[in-house]
């Protein structure tokens, strides 16, 4: 590389190198730079070129946007003839910072922040700093330097004043600093219990989005920072190992570092007890307990509504849904206070109403993931047993059951009668509306212990919903009662039996391994989904005929239905539900059903092969997990892809000269290489790849979001192209995948990758249940193929007397 005087003609014949202007202090000089050169020596030409008074150490290249120059992007910075800026080095931005911040620690108040004088020649502003600290955070050397010097300290003990402390931009520019902060492994043991209070105030009490977005980051990151979750792997996903000055990461050097152990000290149960301690007014009312959390959450809820910042809304719904998912895997036991706190909040009604406005932006991953979170609040309930009298809320609803259907007065009561309460429950009022069949005979509570057994308390919730809303229910067991012992339809066990049907058809056992694919507007409403499917169960028991032996093939007839009206979920409202099942006639559904009845012989229901099917479902997730995983070591061929939707604004911008892109993971899983090419080449390997992706920087992957570009139709938005999304709405890369295999193969991979609840496109869910069905006909070959009876129920004998027996053979 060689100084100019005047700037050169670039030179485009094969092998020119190309021409960048770099700027200092107003300066400008022509330079010829070689993309194979050291960055480091680059600095070291152009400090003397411009006869710098700070040493080329202290200096570094960055272009007009202030992204730094590395090595990794040096070429593409060349090929395009970017203006570069010498300027200060990241590490001297940092001890800039640093000496700001402690001139700061000294005084009183920092309401005056944006007024500050500099106190000495190499001090600026805190305001100027803590921006400067934002900005820069993200970069390794100044994260270094700044926790090297102290100062994440020193930030820390700013942010915890209360009187006189950071406010407005200083505040905002000082949280996003922690943001970053966080996404490392250093500095996680200067957050003291009176740091995690201020955020939690900042998060109830501050209005500005600026100040809620990165407060309302920092607790979600320090709730999901589980000693539990990460005993096994002290690395966490997501999570940066900086350089240390002997040259050696955190993970390299040998016993158990002391901050990867302050990384995992926080979590669901630390958070969830200082939230306990909120105060959120200033009107002497004592806010502690349980009535904190209700504040603390009935506001974060609140938020859902209450703002048209997407961001802010997708970071509250994305706090509720790490609050939910470390609780439950941390197994707290303040973990179900947290369910019914926000059943209360009416936590499902607020996600309800952002689904018609969040499809394909920034709030749409945070809903989809709520879905699986609240599938694994409806798995946790089926798997309660019932126990009335140990649980007054089961007690409860058992006893308001028994009144609203007057089970206890075979006879139409008298007017002083219908509301009498106390009554001893007996298996003669459960069998009346099925719940206790023929042949079972009295044993008090433990006979209520079994009619759930298949469904637990959550078939006893559906059927409490069902019995309190239904506005004919007393007469519906009259109904039934009027007729003969065989032709009555049993509503308990028909209610079970829907409930069954429900959670396998959104596969309700496997929710906490993989986020569904589509909104699912009726799981939300469960209670009334189940109202409506039990309602044209009783209605096919009555206009079929059926009998007793014919309650498989009804709740066949109900499962295909169920398969056929809730398909196409995401594009169907309440009142077509209805229709579906209200209005159609049973000619039409016993038609279209009826050669599937006449094969299905009723093993594929049984609990045992169900229970088999969502084994091996899990199973296949994984499988297919790693097989996504493994495309993207192998690397992949895309189009380069141009922006179409508003509201994004894309960080790289598409060379309609190398119209190709090829990316690569690498083998520890953590950073995606790509480069641009302008016709294909034999597969590239990691290394001779320039770009660099880091996943901590992936906050989610957006769909159909432009086209490729040099397509014919440069204003039609292509179904296989997709945006890989950074902070707020700002792509990191846009590509235009080849075929729908493929942008299956990388989209799902990056969200495994990310730890976001898993796969979620239409083609990994149909692998998944391809994968799942060959296996379970392979399992079953063996029983099917001698004629063995699959049981409905296992029972076990009662235990030897004593040890003098033998097996037989």
């Amino acid at each position: 590389m060689s100084g100019q005087t005047s700037a050169p003609t670039p030179i485009t014949r094969r092998g020119a190198i190309p021409t960048n202007v770099v700027t200092y202090k107003g300066r400008r000089i022509p330079a010829r730079i070689d993309p194979e050169a050291r960055v480091a020596y680059i600095v070291e030409i152009m400090s003397t070129s411009f006869a710098t008074k700070e040493h080329h150490i202290t200096l570094c290249l960055r272009d007009e946007s202030d992204t730094l120059l590395t090595q990794n992007n040096l070429p593409s910075k060349v090929y395009n003839h970017d203006v570069l800026k010498l300027v200060p080095s990241a590490a001297t931005e940092a001890l800039v910072v640093i000496t700001s911040l402690r001139s700061s620690a000294r005084r009183g108040s920092l309401a005056d922040s944006n007024l500050d004088l500099p106190t000495s020649s190499d001090g600026i502003p805190l305001k100027l700093a803590l921006f400067n600290l934002q900005k820069y955070i993200k970069e390794e050397d100044f994260a270094v330097e700044f926790m090297l010097k102290g100062g994440m300290k020193m930030l820390v003990r700013l942010l915890e004043r209360h009187e006189g402390g950071l406010g407005g931009n200083s505040l905002a520019y000082a949280l996003q600093g922690i943001r970053g902060i966080l996404e490392f492994e250093s500095g996680w043991g200067e957050l003291s219990d009176q740091f995690i209070d201020r955020m939690l105030n900042l998060v109830i009490t501050a209005s500005q989005p600026n100040v809620l977005k990165p407060a309302t980051a920092i607790i979600r990151k320090l709730v999901i920072s589980s000693p539990q979750l990460n005993a096994k792997d002290n690395n966490l996903a997501g999570l940066k190992m900086p350089v240390t000055p002997y040259g050696q990461t955190k993970k390299d050097r040998k016993g158990k570092s002391k901050e990867v152990t302050q990384v995992n000290q926080y979590g669901f149960d630390r958070i969830y007890n200082r939230i306990k301690y909120v105060v959120g007014d200033d009107d002497g009312t004592d806010h502690r307990g349980i009535s904190g959390v209700e504040l603390f959450f009935k506001v974060v809820v609140k938020r859902l509504e209450g703002t048209g910042d997407l961001e802010l809304v997708a970071q509250s719904l994305g706090l509720i849904n790490s609050c939910l998912r470390s609780g439950h895997q941390e197994n707290s036991k303040q973990y179900p206070e947290l369910v019914d706190l926000l059943e209360r909040l009416s936590i499902r009604r607020y996600v309800s109403r952002l689904m018609p406005t969040s499809s394909n932006n920034v709030v749409e991953p945070q809903i989809l993931t709520f879905q699986a979170r609240y599938g694994v609040i409806l798995q946790n309930t089926r798997l309660r047993p019932v126990r009335p009298g140990s649980t007054p809320v089961q007690e409860k609803m058992l006893r308001e059951l028994w009144e609203y259907g007057r089970l206890g007065q075979p006879e139409q009561p008298s007017p002083g009668q219908m509301r009498k309460t106390g009554m001893a429950r007996t298996a003669a009022g459960w069998k009346r509306i099925g719940l206790c069949q023929d042949g079972e005979e009295e044993a008090g509570f433990l006979m209520e212990l079994e009619m759930f057994r298949d469904v637990g308390e959550l078939g006893l919730e559906s059927l409490h919903y069902f019995a309190t809303h239904e506005d004919n229910f007393y007469n519906l067991i009259m109904e039934q009662q009027a007729k003969p012992a065989e032709r009555r339809c049993p509503i308990g066990k028909a209610s079970s039996e829907c409930v069954k049907i429900l959670c396998e058809h959104y596969k309700i056992s496997q929710a906490g391994h993989h986020s569904p694919a589509n909104f699912q507007l009726f799981l939300l409403n469960f209670s009334k989904l189940h109202q409506l499917v039990l309602r044209f169960f009783m209605r096919m028991w009555q206009e079929s005929a059926s009998q007793t032996p014919d309650f498989p093939k009804v709740s066949f007839l109900v499962r295909s239905q169920i398969r056929l009206s809730l398909s196409d979920e995401g594009n169907k409202t309440w009142l077509n539900l209805e229709q579906d099942f209200l209005d159609t006639e049973y000619r039409t559904i016993r038609d279209r059903q009826m050669e599937l009845l006449e094969k299905e012989d009723g093993m594929m229901s049984r609990y045992g092969v169900r229970e088999l099917r969502d084994k091996l479902g899990r199973e296949g997730y994984e499988v297919l997990s790693e097989q996504r995983i493994g495309c993207m070591l192998q690397g992949g061929w895309f189009n380069s892809a141009l922006l179409n939707v508003p509201g994004i604004s894309s960080s790289v911008r598409p060379n309609a000269q190398k119209p190709l892109r090829f990316m690569r993971l690498s083998l520890n899983r953590k950073v995606i290489a790509w480069d641009q090419f302008s016709h294909r080449i034999e597969n590239p390997s990691f290394e001779f790849l320039r770009e660099r992706l880091d996943i901590a920087s992936i906050s989610s992957v957006r769909l159909q979001t432009g086209c490729a570009v040099n397509s014919r139709s440069p204003n039609l938005v292509s179904k296989l192209s997709f945006s890989i999304m950074g902070e707020g709405e700002t792509s990191l890369l846009d590509l235009d995948a080849i075929h729908a295999a493929q942008m299956a193969e990388w989209t799902d991979g990056i969200r495994v990758l990310r730890g976001e609840g898993g796969m979620s496109s239409k083609e990994s869910a149909d692998y998944i249940h391809i994968l799942a069905e060959l296996a379970l006909k392979v399992r079953l070959l063996d029983i099917t193929g001698d004629g063995v009876e699959i049981p409905e129920k296992i029972t076990f004998g009662a235990a030897p007397q004593s040890v003098d027996f033998v097996f037989a053979k």
